[in-house]
């Protein structure tokens, strides 16, 4: 009764079963030399069937043990075998099996069963206890939970305590069809997390009354917070029994609970046995009614001191899809509660799939393996990708020199991620289905890990899988080399959708760069969070050196201005974020209250206390291996009332000068959401359109898989389908050719001639782009539907595939047939797309052309990355110079006439200089050779923001479009790029300044006009004639081919127009002008120092009305004494009003962004 659980568990409510003959229940054992199961079936009325199937390990022949059943179930989150069997946590004795059945004796009893008379549910029921043995000799235990063979059967909920009390209580009950309720067994150790001594004179624990309570069937979670008491007004009684009878009424029942008031000095398990509650799974996830644990205060019975919501608890599923070297498959991870072992579905083979192919791999395959941290993104194109994920996990500190050869030893003498070193040829009663049965390394089937948490602080969730393989290049010297690998992420239970997930990101630009994502489960505060640190490095310029045990903290404000003060920084964040009010108790510090091992008396915030502290490289070289962490923390909300975004995570250095203070770094906690790129807008490559339908692809982040959803229909003869280089330009005739879109998205370069046919290979094996290679072509189909995972499609980072396009080829000769652009996928509701250009169009300027940018700023303020679409050339329209290795910036200032100056000294002078808005190597800002080594597109954030060119390379002019993707190129916000000015230097690096314009908004204003077509009528010449007299470039002014069409017997002609550009308002209004009366006397847009005198005012082209101008015999009646004179000539006078007063639009929406 006074044995001690552990701080994860705070009361544990089992609903056992009575009449449950057909449970069968199982402790699965792998410690200390001993690996196997032991079961419990119930054999007649009276006796249970006890039988082993155990194996001893050539370290441990010989073993004799004392078996007993204690009261808690083992806790699979604590990875130390000592202190996870620790009879403090297990509870005491509650009976043993030496009397009856004698010493559990190896060899000998390997394959031997028992007959007992112990009940396998119930109050003195098996379910839900552990099993103990221990060896009197060594003074070692071993220890394993009592659960179901049939995980359908087991169900789990949680109610968990935040403030002023801390701990969770947990709901087990069994729903097998033939059983039924008929008591519970109550478990109870709570801890307070404020110091009791003023307050109650310094008691060990207190006492309390508990109920649970149900919601109003009106209440929401929507209108109150969970931690909100004062809306419980019902106690639970669904039968109606009245007061102090009701099912909630617990303690009138079994008595108060004692919660200890230092759990440190003391905890307070309870044990408490009550025959009338009964939960059902409907009770807790109804739509309406909700049920709480309520505790009351001791010194006022009346009054709630905490409440909590009881929440069921789904098995956790995890997957990990690999992909690559001519091999493919998952492996799946399955723990249903953290008081059970983790079961592990592995399913591998060759991308052929073929008994040759399988064979192949089952010989080259060397090990499986879980390493410590997650991939690398910006490292997926080198041959260390893999690498990147850290090594083995191994959070016990197994050393390599205790290590057995896999398969010949007990789970707990590997590391946790040593996958083939505790699962090789175990579990032989799963089922298994290897291409070489006893002759391989390999994986297959179904297997069991006591010691491979999904939960807790170690769980291995967010970290990476890998497959190894055998390097025989040296036949005297055999190595393991990575082979494929991928991210471990979360699944919906026997559902293959990856479970939502809310990620918040910290940006530190001064004076260290970095970057740290927070990731948790959407709309679930209470699960855990995972911590990733992919980098901190000094960038100042003041050290080059490494620095270590850095404390963090979360505090409870943004930071302000002070963020780079020299004197108290970062003072503006606050203190460290405390929202449940946790108290150190009297006379301790911090550090001493709160420790991994107490974590529940910590304030929300302390996060060095409880996870640890930090380093900080002082170069990008070293970044990985000093400052790259990942940590998991079971109480960092990122959703709730509770949660951490909006406020600042702040690092500390207690060896800095005086006058700065204690803090050195701080940054803000902003939304990370998901990308999305949807391609349905298509274009005909010149034959009729008849493709209908989507694409959609998804990525929640870097670091997971790709969802793509493929939709098609209409389709005609038609194969491959790819994402192409550049987005489709829709003005053009034949928008899909090779001349604007150009070839497969291939930033790899992989050699397409040596992929293998469709679908027959790894995704690694071929181009990016080419989807129909790696998951299957449109062949011989006219409606396609299909939904996939592809490791190797980016909407992240340089290789994003957002704002590039989507081609449909023809069977016959692979020819383009229709196009789409990859565009942003969000909605309006929770995002909007700011779009920016810099427009080179002054007519004596060095470059002519654009630079678009675009960017999805979220209702959080939340920043994606910007897409950037270059295409520039020389002036004059029949310049063809190509020239390359163009470097370009961002700099402070627009620039005005001063961009179209002949010398180069002088030219784009009033830009200023590179912008750099967070003091990038202030310290040291003369230090060029330092800069160079440290800023890349490797380490952005260390790149001043303005240096576009040594994150994302140089630009040609004068050759194809280019599309970049940036993640440190801000359009809104107090530090923004809008109103600055893009400079371009010279070819081949040159550091002369060589052309250069201003950064505005870029407006779209879409338009449909009906013109009447003079003879031999040209679109493109139209548009060349108008965009003359308006003195625009082609940019500004374009049409939709798709939307051109004959009105009125071919006598009109139906054109769709985009107005673009900053000036997209006055250009609309001044073409609306031009048409209605045939002149324009100024150009629409303002250039500088340019006066064109030799600019056409005039246009001949006029609009086309409703009616057929073809029509003679117009008939309009004003009246019945109106003659046919009268009539024409009030139709001329309409006529003409009609044409100076209306538009010239039969409808005209617009699209401002």
């Amino acid at each position: 009764m006074k044995a001690m659980i552990g701080g994860a568990i705070a009361v544990l409510l089992l609903l056992l079963v009575s009449k449950a003959e057909g449970v069968n229940l199982v402790a699965y054992l792998s410690h200390r030399g001993l690996h196997g199961e032991i079961s419990f079936s119930q054999h007649d009325e009276r006796q249970v069937l006890i039988a082993s199937e155990l194996e001893t390990t050539l370290q441990y022949p010989d073993q004799a043990w004392s078996w007993a059943i204690h009261q808690l179930p083992v806790d699979y989150t604590i990875i130390d075998p000592r202190d996870r069997c620790d009879i403090a946590r297990l509870g005491e004795q509650l009976w043993s099996f030496d009397d009856d059945l004698g010493y559990l004796m190896l060899p000998g009893n390997e394959s031997t069963s028992w007959l007992n008379t112990i009940s396998l549910t119930g109050e003195k029921g098996l379910w839900g206890k552990s099993l103990v043995l221990h060896d009197p000799n060594a003074n070692v235990r071993i220890c394993a939970t009592i659960t179901t063979r049939d995980g359908s059967e087991d169900h789990l909920a949680e109610a968990r305590f935040t403030s002023p009390i801390t701990g969770s209580i947990y709901f087990r009950w069994l729903a097998a069809k033939e059983s039924n309720h008929s008591d519970t067994l109550i478990y109870s150790n709570l801890f307070h997390i404020r110091d009791q001594s003023r307050k109650m004179g310094d008691p060990e624990s207190t006492e309390h009354a508990w109920k649970i309570y149900v919601t109003d069937i009106f209440e929401s979670d929507a209108q109150n917070a969970e931690d909100n008491c004062n809306k419980l007004q019902l106690v639970f009684d669904p039968q109606n029994r009245g007061v102090d009878k009701a099912i909630g009424d617990i303690d009138s029942r079994v008595g108060p609970l004692r919660i200890s008031t230092n759990s440190q000095r003391r905890k307070f398990p309870q044990l408490f046995n009550d025959r009338q509650l009964v939960l059902l799974p409907s009770d807790l996830y109804g739509p309406s009614r909700k049920l709480y644990v309520v505790v009351f205060d001791p010194s006022h019975p009346d009054t709630f001191l905490a409440c909590a919501k009881i929440r069921h608890h789904k098995p956790l599923t995890a997957r990990a899809l690999v992909d690559g070297g001519g091999m493919r498959g998952e492996v799946r991870f399955t723990q249903r509660s953290r008081f059970e072992p983790t079961w592990i579905q592995a399913n591998f083979a060759s991308t052929a799939n073929d008994t040759f192919g399988n064979e192949n791999y089952a010989k080259d395959v060397a090990s499986f393996r879980v390493n410590q941290l997650p991939l690398k993104a910006y490292a997926a194109p080198t041959p260390d990708y893999c690498h990147t994920s850290g090594d083995t996990f191994n959070p016990a500190a197994v050393t390599q020199q205790s290590i057995p050869p896999a398969g010949y030893g007990t789970q707990d003498q590997y590391p946790i991620g040593d996958l083939s070193g505790k699962l090789l040829n175990r579990n032989k009663k799963e089922p298994h289905a290897p291409f070489l049965p006893g002759q391989s390394a390999e994986l297959s089937g179904l297997y069991w890990d006591t010691f491979l948490p999904l939960q807790g602080p170690n769980s291995i969730l967010h970290r990476t899988f890998t497959v190894q393989r055998y390097n025989r290049t040296q036949p005297t010297n055999i190595t393991e080399v990575p082979w494929a690998c991928g991210t471990i992420a979360l699944y919906e239970t026997n559902r293959p959708y990856q479970v939502p997930i809310l990620s918040a990101q910290v940006l530190f630009r001064y004076p260290i760069v970095g970057r740290i994502l927070f990731r948790q489960p959407k709309d679930e505060p209470w699960a855990d969070t995972a911590v990733i640190f992919e980098y901190l490095i000094h960038a100042d310029g003041s050290t080059i050196n490494n620095t270590a045990n850095h404390r963090w903290a979360i505090t409870n404000e943004p930071p302000g201005k002070d963020f780079y003060d020299w004197q108290n920084r970062c003072v503006s964040t606050g203190p460290v974020y405390n929202p449940f009010k946790a108290a150190a108790l009297m006379g301790k510090q911090w550090d001493e209250v709160c420790t991994g091992r107490s974590h529940e008396l910590c304030r929300l915030g302390d996060l060095s206390n409880r996870l640890g502290l930090l380093d900080i490289a002082g170069n990008k070289g070293e970044a990985s291996q000093i400052s790259r962490k990942m940590f998991v923390d079971q109480n960092l909300p990122l959703s709730g009332s509770s949660s951490i975004i909006g406020r600042s995570v702040v690092i500390f250095d207690d060896n800095g000068p005086k006058a700065r203070g204690e803090r050195l770094a701080c940054s803000v906690i902003g939304g990370y959401h998901r990308r999305k790129a949807v391609a349905r807008d298509w274009y005909s490559n010149g034959d009729p359109l008849t493709i209908k339908g989507k694409m959609e692809m998804v990525q929640q982040s870097e670091y997971d898989l790709t969802n793509v959803e493929v939709d098609f229909k209409g389709l005609d003869k038609n194969s491959g389908y790819h994402v192409h280089v550049a987005p489709v330009e829709g003005d053009l005739e034949f928008p899909c050719e090779d001349s604007t879109v150009y070839g497969h998205w291939n930033p790899r370069e992989v050699d397409p001639k040596r992929s293998p046919q469709p679908a027959l290979g790894s995704t690694d094996q071929y181009e990016i782009g080419d989807l129909s290679g790696k998951f299957g072509t449109l062949d011989g189909v006219t409606m396609y539907e299909q939904a996939y995972n592809d490791s190797r499609l980016p909407l992240f980072g340089y290789e994003s595939v957002i704002g590039r396009s989507i081609v449909v080829h023809k069977k016959e000769k692979q020819r383009r047939w229709a196009c789409s652009t990859l565009e942003r996928g969000y909605s309006p509701s929770e995002a909007r797309e700011i779009r920016a250009i810099a427009s080179f169009h002054h007519p004596a300027g060095y470059a002519y052309g654009y630079i678009r940018f675009t960017q999805l700023i979220g209702n959080d303020n939340s920043q994606s990355d910007t897409i950037i679409e270059v295409k520039l050339r020389y002036p004059g329209k029949h310049d063809r110079n190509v020239t390359h290795n163009h470097s370009w910036n961002i700099w402070v200032n627009p620039v005005g006439v001063d961009a179209t100056v002949p010398q180069v000294e002088t030219r784009c002078v009033a830009a200023g200089y590179v912008w750099n808005p967070y003091y990038t190597q202030l310290a040291d800002p003369l230090n060029h050779d330092l800069y160079r080594r440290e800023c890349g597109p490797d380490n952005p954030l260390r790149c001043y923001v303005g240096d576009v060119s040594a994150r994302l390379g140089p630009i040609s002019i004068g050759s194809r479009r280019q599309v970049f993707t940036d993640s440190n190129f801000p359009l809104e916000g107090t530090v923004s790029a809008l109103g600055r000015s893009i400079v371009i230097f010279g070819p081949d690096f040159s550091g002369h300044r060589f052309a250069c314009a201003n950064i505005e908004p870029d407006h779209d204003i879409v338009k449909y006009i009906n013109l009447k077509k003079p003879p031999r009528f040209v679109v493109a010449q139209f548009l060349e004639d108008v965009r003359h007299v308006m003195g625009l470039p082609e940019w500004m002014l374009a049409i939709d081919s798709r939307n051109t069409k004959p009105l009125h017997n071919d006598a009109c002609i139906q054109i769709l127009i985009h107005f673009k550009g900053p000036s997209a308002h006055k250009i609309e209004q001044d073409f609306s002008r031009l048409l209605a009366v045939g002149r324009l006397d100024s150009p629409s847009i303002y250039i500088p120092g340019y006066d064109n005198s030799k600019r056409k005012r005039t246009l001949s082209y006029r609009t086309c009305g409703v009616r057929d101008p073809n029509e003679k015999n117009v008939k309009v009646l004003f009246g019945s004494g109106a003659d046919r004179k009268q009539i024409g000539g009030t139709g001329r006078m309409l006529s003409l009003f009609c044409l100076l007063a209306l538009p010239m639009v039969d409808i005209i929406w617009r699209f401002i962004h």
